[in-house]
């Protein structure tokens, strides 16, 4: 899986904002979480996976979509690529 770089943080971010399921899709941005996360907007971006670890376990189906978004650690995580500028691209 590729790392997520400034420039493709920074897209991903204003696409999650404007929920631009469009955009996610042509970046190959994966979503995913149960039916917890769904229920309470707190799906995982898996392209972060090799960043920062798994958010947890993908041992159920995929319910989620762009609208559920909302992973903290996830967020938190995106929002810091896309504000570093010493980032290996």
């Amino acid at each position: 899986m590729k790392t997520i770089n400034q420039a493709t943080a920074i897209k991903v971010i204003m696409a999650i904002e404007n929920k631009d399921e469009q955009a996610l899709e042509s970046m190959n941005i994966q979503v995913f979480g149960n039916k917890g996360r769904l229920w309470t907007n707190t799906a995982c971006i898996t392209n972060l996976d090799n960043v920062k670890e798994q958010c947890n376990p993908r041992l159920s189906f995929n319910h989620c979509t762009i609208e559920n978004i909302g992973c903290p650690d996830c967020l938190a995580t995106l929002k810091q690529i896309a504000n570093t500028s010493t980032l290996t691209q």
